[in-house]
């Protein structure tokens, strides 16, 4: 058997890192962010306390690192727009990157909003958030501007409430939740 190269270590470690990550999710989840220790996920994970602090410097970078996954994927899922947006069929590659999110990881935003909604917590991640929220506010602001809308900036925020919402009814009870049919809606009420 010859030695493992640099690569796959990295490799290792990197799925190591998100099995922490999903892990402590979890936990955070279940057991509410600042009841869980940083040594109840380590047993969770079935590791040592200083291997998790190996990965992670503190409970409050753990969380950082889930919340910025998390946003992570949102823009994997948004790439296909790389420039402002000026035409309808731009503003529904929006719209659908933000469906996509609800209907390619529900579990994983289920408990990622569940956490962040937990008091103390989005204050600690807010600014990772906040900086998404207002880029993704202001593209979406300068398309209805262009459109000349009276007031481009609320309606642009009143659009990614829409979209939130959505994924917080169908995180509760995806059964009561048609999302094809919703976004077809959104679209035709802000196109």
């Amino acid at each position: 058997m010859s030695p493992r190269t640099e690569k796959q270590f990295e490799e290792i470690r990197e799925t190591r890192k998100l099995q922490i990550m999903q892990a402590a999710l979890e936990l955070f989840a279940r057991e509410g962010y600042h009841s869980t220790s940083v040594a109840r996920i380590a047993r969770y994970t079935r590791i040592s306390k200083g291997l998790l602090y190996n990965y992670f410097t503190s409970k409050e970078d753990l969380l950082d690192s889930i919340m910025a996954l998390g946003i992570q994927k949102f823009h994997h899922i948004l790439e296909e727009i790389q420039h402002e947006l000026d035409t309808p069929e731009e503003l529904m590659m929006y719209i659908h990157g933000g469906f996509e999110i609800i209907r390619r990881e529900p579990e994983f935003y289920r408990l990622l909003f569940s956490v962040f909604f937990q008091p103390g917590v989005m204050e600690t991640s807010q600014n990772q958030y906040r900086e998404t929220l207002d880029h993704l506010t202001h593209d979406i602001a300068l398309y209805f501007e262009g459109k000349g809308d009276e007031n481009p900036f609320e309606k642009a925020m009143l659009l990614g409430n829409m979209i939130d919402g959505v994924g917080l009814h169908y995180f509760l009870a995806p059964e009561t939740v048609d999302l094809d049919k919703l976004e077809k809606i959104i679209f035709e009420l802000f196109k």
